[in-house]
């Protein structure tokens, strides 16, 4: 019921990484002191950190100079050109602050996932977008009442798919929603420029 009803929406000009931010470019921020540096993180991110007691993302760990990371089960050698995962909101608005870009408005997103560009590749992880979960103009709640409405203004929307996501699910149009501090999603981001 969230993806209703189609509207008009103006999307000013933008750029837009064709992918997601890799486990290689993550990695620069933390080595950078992503984790430690308050002035990339926002009041809410700091409070979530301080919580969480992060210095990476979730399921990552320092082997010597090297990561290593969780995979169903198993320990395995961080994949550097794979997507990072498992990060919270937070943390993707972090890394954005310190590359100097920003997420995605979910109209951005959903405007580049259906221009065609043959670059521009999803659905590998759910992204997150800087826009919180609102109705569309003109929404009404569909017969499972409680599936949108009671989420709206508190979770940030994610778009795409996840390759875990079955196939008949799979739509650029897909509105996803999530707390901002979950990090358990098989949940990526990409960046925009400012």
């Amino acid at each position: 019921d969230n993806e209703k009803w189609a509207h008009p929406c103006f999307v000013p000009q933008f750029t837009m990484d064709s992918t997601l931010v890799s486990n290689a470019q993550y990695a620069e921020f933390i080595a950078d002191g992503g984790y430690q540096n308050p002035q990339f993180w926002t009041v809410a991110g700091r409070a979530w950190l301080m919580q969480h007691e992060s210095s990476a993302p979730r399921d990552w760990q320092r082997d010597g100079k090297q990561w290593r990371c969780e995979r169903f089960g198993l320990q395995i050698s961080l994949p550097a050109s794979e997507p990072v995962r498992h990060v919270s909101l937070f943390e993707a608005q972090a890394y954005c602050m310190w590359a100097g870009r920003r997420l995605p408005t979910e109209a951005e997103w959903e405007f580049a996932a259906l221009s065609g560009h043959p670059a521009f590749r999803w659905g590998d992880l759910w992204e997150w977008t800087c826009s919180p979960f609102e109705p569309y103009p003109g929404f009404v709640a569909d017969a499972y009442r409680e599936y949108s409405e009671p989420w709206f203004g508190t979770h940030q929307v994610l778009r795409g798919a996840s390759f875990a996501t079955p196939a008949r699910m799979r739509s650029a149009k897909f509105r996803n929603f999530c707390l901002p501090e979950r990090n358990d999603l098989f949940v990526g981001f990409r960046t925009c420029g400012l």
